[in-house]
């Protein structure tokens, strides 16, 4: 091409200009890709970053070529052996090479000054990428240097700055090698305990219902948009539920979740009809799929999560087995290691709730030993131990006894014998945990007399108990006060009225479940004043010494009262 016309040469500074426009991104990338294979100590990365940058370099160089030839009118034939000379590194004949035009090399001051003006370009992009590759070091460096000195098992003086912390070559003692945090195999981690006293309240849906036994159901309940449990439990902890069976008449009762924290989705509750219970009937007989209840939870400290122990002993009878249930299936669902003993003894075998389960956790895991006993199996194929629970069957089915954990729910006639039989086995009171509800859990001297039978009314000379008048009338003295400093209430509290009683005469809403003093829903702050309580196991000795009392019997024992509530 001895000679270019006009439209040939505009095409030809295109082309040059394209590909040193095409040759600049190649080279930053390049750069780029290079500090963080470089940061990274990738050798295979560093290599393809730097074969991007000479692509980069050599798009520039000949588009440079190119227009610095176009711009000094030299002959192609000249151009082309120059560039020929330099990538086989022979020096440039640069004085053999004719130049036309003016200024120097025969350039204009046009084409010197864009060829300052892209070199300036290029120099500055290089410059803000490099930069920048400093600037993303150093943030990766401060926040990586202060976890480093945690992980090493040996290391400098606790003065010694972070940066001065060497990590020792390979060959170095064993003891000052890198130790990365680990749990051991056989660690089981508990489910997220909810805050003390925070406990959740709201509605949650009946997804299923499961008729265990004659007088047992299954509630499983869900959250209603169909999202995970709006609480964290952990296993043998419950709820309180609450229904009206009439318009007005509140109910509540607390149940045991017998189903595991580990799974989310749901909670169960496992419920026996019972004769007087209005609650359970209410549930049995109006409660069906699709249904809201509401619901609190959780509360209790009946619980077992594997930490601490590596083995435990699971003492039930009748429904008091829900709570060891929820305590089975999480050791189960997180394949503990330890030895699971689970002893249940039910009435008969139409009432032996979760049979066939047991049967299946005892194939799958050869840590648990199941024993059950029916206190009646005539006419039945049962083939099993008969009778109650006892002593000797105790002491012949889980060796070293008085050194385990146990845990024990049913009855309270039941759980009574078994306190007397682990006892006289030499089990430490403090290795027993058990759990009950309501007024039969408590000692006999603490419960309320009952109210007089029609007979026994009519005995005394009056046809019902409704129409039974004292003798004489006494006048009582005027009662203190209780101030609920939250809802900005008073209300009169003679010496016989619990501080609970005092609220709902007033609507102030103190969550409640047994009354008795046993699950500790009602914990409220005392600000002032002094209460006596008869009964105070749902009431832990931190929160006793942080000034919380049992709403359910709290009285006053001297003068006015202030309770957050």
């Amino acid at each position: 091409m001895p000679a270019l016309t006009p439209a040939e040469r505009q095409s030809a500074v295109r082309e040059a200009h394209g590909r040193m426009s095409s040759g600049l991104p190649l080279l930053v990338g390049g750069a780029d890709e290079a500090m963080r294979a470089y940061s990274a100590g990738d050798g295979s990365a560093m290599r393809e970053s730097a074969e991007r940058v000479r692509q980069g370099l050599s798009l520039f160089e000949s588009g440079l070529s190119t227009h610095l030839a176009l711009a000094g009118g030299e002959q192609p034939q000249a151009v082309a052996l120059t560039w020929f000379k330099e990538e086989m590194n022979l020096p440039a004949p640069w004085a053999n090479m004719t130049h036309g035009g003016t200024g120097i090399f025969g350039l204009s001051a046009g084409h010197i000054a864009t060829m300052i003006g892209l070199s300036l370009t290029a120099a500055s992009l290089l410059a803000v990428q490099f930069m920048r590759m400093r600037r993303v070091q150093s943030i990766l460096q401060r926040t990586a240097q202060p976890a480093r000195p945690a992980l090493l098992s040996a290391g400098p003086t606790p003065s010694a700055p972070a940066s001065l912390v060497a990590i020792p070559p390979a060959t170095a003692a064993p003891s000052a090698t890198v130790a990365e945090p680990s749990l051991p195999l056989d660690a089981v981690v508990p489910p997220r305990p909810s805050p003390p006293r925070r406990a959740w309240a709201g509605v949650l849906k009946v997804a299923q219902v499961v008729r265990e036994t004659p007088s047992i159901k299954t509630f499983r309940l869900v959250e209603p948009s169909g999202a995970a449990l709006p609480f964290d439990y952990l296993p043998g902890q419950f709820m309180n539920v609450e229904v009206e069976p009439t318009p007005g008449a509140v109910l509540r009762r607390a149940y045991t979740i017998a189903s595991s924290p580990t799974r989310q989705a749901y909670a169960e509750l496992s419920i026996k009809r019972e004769a007087q219970g209005q609650v359970s009937q209410f549930l049995h007989d109006r409660v069906s799929v699709g249904d809201l209840l509401k619901v609190g939870a959780p509360y209790g400290a009946f619980t077992f999560t594997g930490m601490d122990e590596d083995s435990i002993v699971l003492i039930g009878g009748g429904v008091g087995i829900t709570p060891l249930m929820s305590v089975l299936r999480y050791l189960t669902d997180r394949a503990w290691p330890g030895e699971i003993y689970f002893v249940y003894s039910a009435r008969s075998t139409a009432e032996f709730v979760f049979r066939d389960e047991l049967a299946y956790l005892q194939r799958r895991h050869p840590n648990l030993h199941v024993l059950a006993t029916m206190t009646r199996s005539e006419g039945t194929d049962w083939m099993g131990p008969e009778g109650q629970i006892t002593k000797e069957l105790v002491q012949a089915s889980i060796p070293d006894i008085a050194k385990r954990r146990i845990h024990v729910c049913g009855p309270p006639p039941m759980m009574n014998a078994m306190k007397e039989a682990l006892a006289a086995l030499g089990v430490p009171a403090s290795r027993i945990h058990t759990e009950a509800f309501g007024p039969a859990s408590l000692p006999a001297g603490k419960l309320a007399p009952a109210p007089p039978t029609p007979a026994e009314a009519a005995r005394f000379g009056a046809a019902t108990p409704a129409v039974l008048k004292p003798v004489e009338t006494i006048v009582a003295p005027a009662p203190n006060t209780v101030i609920f400093t939250t809802s900005g209430k008073s209300a009169a509290l003679p010496a016989d009225r619990t501080v609970l009683e005092a609220a709902e005469s007033v609507g102030v809403e103190i969550p409640w479940s047994c009354r008795v003093g046993i699950c500790g829903t009602c914990k409220v702050k005392l600000r002032q004043g002094s209460v006596s309580m008869e009964v105070e196991d749902g009431l832990p000795p931190e929160d006793k010494a942080a000034g919380l009392i049992l709403a359910c019997q709290a009285k006053s024992t001297d003068g006015n009262l202030q309770v957050e509530a």
